[in-house]
């Protein structure tokens, strides 16, 4: 079944290995977006985690600079049919893939603004990955661009309204990180949701005196 974690007992190293190899047999390189892409999610369609990872790695160390902000979409697939359906992918699809994909353009505001956008999907996962998306950008000063904690607060606030465990632990991941740069806000923000869960309200106040 979709969303249950199945495992091949392969390491990580050697599944980066495998997809090092994958990427050099078939003479990928410069290949476009949309081959990349088109293996990625063949790869996160898999049963097994370590083939997800694989799917994950592809798209994380070799064909991340041909992504564009059309490709929105197509990221938020695994996401939204269920072939990343557990928090362990997920969040490594989001901490690799999808922050990255955010930071390294030059339409930051406009890929970041898509992938909050996720807030109303369908799917818990996607769902969660607006938030856990930008977990390792929220601390950074300044601020990725004019709004951005505004933008951040919106998708906690989006995500806060779920009670389910993995949208609310995304809400308290989030605070969490962005607690470094603007702890007054997550304060005030923790003090007025009395939706967020003992556990997220934890994590979220885990770096503030």
């Amino acid at each position: 079944m979709k969303g249950e974690a199945r495992f091949r007992g392969v390491k990580m190293a050697d599944t980066r290995r495998v997809v090092r190899h994958l990427v050099d047999d078939l003479r990928l390189g410069d290949a476009p977006a949309d081959v990349y892409l088109e293996l990625a999610l063949a790869c996160m369609d898999q049963l097994n985690t370590e083939d997800k990872l694989a799917g994950v790695l592809l798209l994380a160390e070799h064909g991340l600079n041909t992504l564009t902000l059309e490709h929105v979409d197509q990221l938020g697939l695994p996401l939204a049919d269920g072939s990343i359906a557990d928090w362990n992918v997920c969040d490594w699809y989001c901490v690799k893939v999808l922050g990255p994909f955010v930071a390294s353009g030059n339409d930051v505001e406009q890929r970041a603004r898509a992938i909050a956008d996720w807030t109303e999907a369908e799917t818990l996962w996607q769902r969660r990955s607006a938030a856990v998306a930008f977990v390792s950008l929220a601390p950074d000063e300044p601020e990725l661009f004019g709004g951005f904690t505004d933008l951040l607060l919106d998708v906690c606030h989006a995500n806060a309204a779920d009670p389910t465990r993995w949208s609310q632990t995304s809400v308290g991941w989030l605070l969490r990180e962005l607690s470094a740069r603007s702890p007054d806000r997550v304060r005030t923000f923790v003090d007025t949701h009395p939706e967020v869960s003992s556990e997220a309200r934890r994590a979220a106040t885990a770096k503030m005196s």
